[in-house]
Order: C-alpha cells, then sequence, then structure tokens
C-alpha cells in the first residue's frame, strides 16, 4: 500500500510492469486554488501493489475528493485461500475538514468492512480478513485499543509503544457539532472509536524488530519492485 503517491495518472508505469508488479491506482486528485481553480498540483492518492497475476482483484472505491481518498480491493486466489480485503485511506492533515464529513467517511468504512468468520474444526483460518492501511493522520498517542485488555493467550500482542507527547494524546470524545475543522486529537478518537468496534489493532510502533536485528537495516533499504 502506498499513499500520497501524487500520481496523476492511473495507469502501471512501464518500470513496476517489468518487474513483475502491478498498481491498482487511485489518482491524486489536483489541488485547487483559493479560487476555486485546479492546478498543476495534486494531493495525497492510494495505490496497492500486488505482485502480477497472484490475485484476481476487484476494486471499489468509497471517496476521491482533494482531501481525502478510500478505496478497497477484494483479492480472492482460489476456492481453499481467504479472501483479503484491503482498504487504503488517505486523510489529509489539513484541519479545516468539518467533523461531520470525517464521522461520515469513518460510517462508510464500517458499512464496507468485512466481520472475519468464525474457526471451526473444519476450517483453521477465517474465510474473510480485512485490512486497513494508510495515512490517517491522527493522533492516538499512547492510548490503546480497548478490547486488548480482554486478549489472553495465543498469539501475543505487545503493547504499543506511542507517542508519549501530552498534546498528541486523542480527546475523551467527539461530539456531534457544526464545527468546520477537525484537529488531529478529535481524528484518533474517531480512529480509535472505529478499531474498537470491529476489534481492530494498531500496527505502527507495535511489532518492532529486535535491536540486534542485524538485517533490520538491510531490510528498510531493499527495493520493494527488485
Amino acid at each position: 500500500m502506498i499513499t500520497e503517491h501524487h500520481l496523476p495518472f492511473g495507469h502501471t508505469p512501464s518500470y513496476v510492469t517489468t518487474s513483475g508488479w502491478v498498481f491498482h491506482t487511485i489518482q491524486a486528485p489536483f489541488k485547487k486554488d483559493k479560487d476555486g481553480n485546479l492546478t498543476l498540483g495534486t494531493r495525497g492518492g492510494i495505490l496497492l501493489a500486488t505482485r502480477k497475476n497472484a490475485f484476481a482483484i476487484s476494486e471499489k472505491i468509497h471517496h476521491q475528493s482533494d482531501l481525502y481518498q478510500t478505496s478497497t480491493w477484494t483479492l480472492s486466489a482460489g476456492e481453499f485461500i481467504p479472501i483479503i480485503h484491503i482498504t487504503g485511506v488517505y486523510l489529509s492533515p489539513d484541519n479545516k475538514l468539518p467533523t461531520s464529513e470525517i464521522k461520515d467517511l469513518y460510517t462508510t468504512l464500517n458499512n464496507n468492512f468485512h466481520t472475519r468468520s468464525s474457526h471451526s474444526p473444519q476450517n483453521l483460518h477465517c474465510h474473510h480478513y480485512h485490512i486497513l492501511a494508510g495515512d490517517f493522520n491522527s493522533w492516538v498517542g499512547m492510548e490503546q485499543e480497548e478490547h486488548l485488555s480482554n486478549h489472553l493467550g495465543f498469539p501475543h500482542i505487545p503493547i504499543r509503544v506511542g507517542d508519549p507527547h501530552p498534546r498528541r494524546q486523542p480527546q475523551d470524545r467527539v461530539t456531534s457539532s457544526a464545527s468546520t475543522t477537525t484537529h488531529a486529537r478529535a481524528r484518533g478518537r474517531l480512529l480509535l472509536d472505529f478499531l474498537n468496534h470491529h476489534t481492530l489493532i494498531i500496527t505502527n510502533d507495535r511489532f518492532l524488530p529486535p535491536p540486534d536485528d542485524s538485517t533490520y537495516q538491510n531490510k528498510k533499504n531493499k527495493n520493494p519492485f527488485s
């Protein structure tokens, strides 16, 4: 998943195709000037990169405005492999975005979320898995997901490190109002509410490699399209 790619086109570049990858691109909308006219610059953009012929993929675009874009790709590869849903999100850091619009965005994501099926003796995995990735520009600080307080046993889920700065902790709640701006702290609360509702977790700052992992630097520098 790549966010803020700023590509004004939807095709896969030739250098990506020759390396065996395919881009499923939601174009970055052109920015508007103060008079509402389109400029040459772009804002945001999300895309999913997959190996060629690895999956059958369907795409559903939810939002494509200059301040936020969301889309869900559904990946399938045969009868006995779980279906994977990946939702890409780009939410501009511009706080001049009404709270009501962000709440509507999460309502759309809620309505298009695929709940994982239960395990059974006949099925060791779920039939559906849903992953959300992207740039939410939301401050969640050090607050942990509520449902993890009751999580015991396997798999072990480590505590997320998070940001300890007092000003980057999420608000206690976000009221319904006609506010035309939404601070990153309020966005953090809306994101956490969504995650808690679906028992999802944030992976940022949670599954970090050990400090003595000698391969970490090599992994960071590896070309993803090589």
